[in-house]
């Protein structure tokens, strides 16, 4: 997932126009569409792996990395590095970009969700994840049409739909973590052969179910907005896709050490090909002066040199975290502190 949500950022901030209005860029892109739900998926997996409840050092360690990757999805969208500025001369525009739903807002709130819920409910969790991932797949399509969003204030409204200019607001897309939790618990923890049946038989249901449901809520909603069918589709082919990355590693085959490391620093690449590609406050993104121009071979040429950049950066950090875990927590608490500080102090 981190490696086609690269290429497909990459495409599109590089191809010419004409190129990406061309149908076979947009058959990719309904391809690309599944990277998000697979990071949430993917999220929400890891979080329903370890027996729950946590101790409360343990869920304390999980709550502060949580609130950083909120703080970080938060961030990238500032407009401005001051507070006063941004208070001051955001436009409109600006506002509704900081304070959208995307896709590391919602695995931070939905996980510190799941936290809560493994904490009230104790072992009875995971059916209680289901059913709450459930009702807000039934509650979707009603949240969206209900206006609701435009009645609260706009930080709170991008969570419910997409109206506040949210790619990824908790209705569906919280769903996806918390189906991810729950097969973290009942698939990840199980033995290889329960495990391997599990994921197939539950990717193979859910797809079919999700397909049965399509012609009768088409008529309601959108297939590929809130619908509930596009969400069960998506997680049926996420947990096929499970088994299949799974086979892959258990075979050996060449890359997936490399699709590994990517994995475990996700959220590093994530930040860095935004900034190659975008830029953010603290800086004009690198590849500005070819966002939009190039043709296919050259955009491909692009991709090929940004991805061993990035798997060299993931390979430093990840080696420094292992081999020095403390140094390298100092040094994620120095950064988030002196970005504090600069957006607090700077006048304008």
């Amino acid at each position: 997932m981190a490696l086609v949500m690269v290429q497909g950022h990459a495409l599109d901030s590089l191809l010419h126009a004409s190129i990406r209005a061309a149908p076979l860029y947009e058959l990719q892109a309904v391809f690309h569409g599944s990277t998000a739900p697979g990071f949430l998926f993917a999220s929400g997996f890891v979080a329903g792996l370890p027996r729950a409840p946590l101790s409360m050092k343990a869920g304390v360690r999980r709550a502060r990395r949580l609130l950083f990757v909120l703080a970080v999805g938060y961030a990238l969208h500032l407009p401005y590095w001051s507070v006063w500025k941004t208070a001051l001369q955001a436009t409109a525009e600006e506002r509704m970009a900081l304070y959208a739903c995307e896709a590391l807002q919602v695995i931070a709130v939905t996980q510190m969700f799941v936290l809560a819920l493994q904490w009230a409910a104790g072992r009875k969790w995971v059916e209680a994840a289901a059913v709450t991932a459930l009702v807000i797949l039934a509650a979707g399509p009603g949240v969206w049409a209900s206006g609701l969003s435009t009645s609260v204030h706009p930080a709170l409204g991008a969570y419910l739909d997409v109206t506040r200019g949210s790619h990824f607001p908790s209705f569906p897309f919280s769903a996806f973590v918390l189906a991810g939790a729950v097969a973290g618990a009942a698939v990840g923890r199980q033995e290889p052969a329960v495990r391997r049946r599990r994921a197939v038989l539950g990717g193979l249901g859910l797809l079919v179910l999700g397909l049965a449901l399509a012609p009768l809520t088409g008529r309601y909603v959108d297939f590929w907005g809130v619908s509930p069918a596009y969400t069960l589709v998506r997680l049926g082919g996420l947990l096929l896709l499970l088994r299949v990355v799974e086979a892959a590693a258990e075979h050996g085959l060449p890359g997936t050490g490399a699709l590994g490391l990517l994995g475990h620093e996700t959220l590093l690449v994530y930040v860095l090909h935004l900034q190659l590609l975008y830029g953010t406050v603290a800086g004009p993104a690198h590849l500005r002066e070819w966002a939009g121009t190039l043709g296919l071979g050259a955009a491909a040429s692009v991709l090929g040199l940004m991805v061993p950049v990035l798997l060299g950066a993931a390979w430093l950090w990840h080696r420094f975290k292992v081999r020095n875990p403390h140094e390298a927590s100092l040094v994620l608490v120095f950064l988030g502190t002196a970005f504090v500080w600069e957006f607090l102090t700077r006048p304008w």
